[in-house]
């Protein structure tokens, strides 16, 4: 049931761990040398042309669950119960994104001796943390308001 507003919440979600697939999270630049790009999915060189130096294997099929996550339970709307868990379930994953992209980006930095510039998709888990809350949210309201409904009857 799309119409609602915890699978318009999740969809967002979705949304934007799929855009952490093609979005730089930081840019590394090594003083008198290269720039590198860090994705959650590979690290790359940047210039003409640009060079490609590594998988990120660990962040990428994180990321990939993530998404997951949240397409199924967009999709789960009859088992609320269910839907509730992998809500928190995807927060806990969505934190370790974070902190995972955090750690590979700081040792990279230390590792190259470079400077680190975080680009605006580093906030896109945080962000998914608080859709996934307000999503919890409206499934514990969903939940109130069928257990007040089976009172009535």
């Amino acid at each position: 049931m799309i119409q609602r507003i915890q699978s318009i919440y999740l969809f967002i979600t979705v949304i934007l761990t799929a855009m952490l697939f093609f979005m730089p999270v930081a840019r590394l630049t090594v003083p008198d040398a290269f720039t590198y790009q860090f994705y959650t999915t590979k690290v790359i060189q940047s210039g003409n042309p640009e060079v490609f130096i590594a998988y990120n294997w660990m962040s990428m099929i994180l990321n990939i669950v993530i998404t997951l996550v949240s397409v199924v339970t967009i999709f789960l709307y009859k088992k609320r119960l269910l839907q509730l868990r992998l809500c928190i379930v995807n927060i806990i994953l969505l934190i370790g994104l974070l902190v995972l992209i955090w750690a590979q980006v700081a040792s990279l930095t230390n590792e190259l001796d470079a400077v680190r510039q975080w680009g605006f998709s580093f906030g896109f888990p945080l962000i998914g943390v608080i859709l996934n809350w307000l999503a919890l949210r409206g499934i514990i309201k969903d939940i109130a308001l069928l257990k007040s409904y089976d009172r009535i009857r």
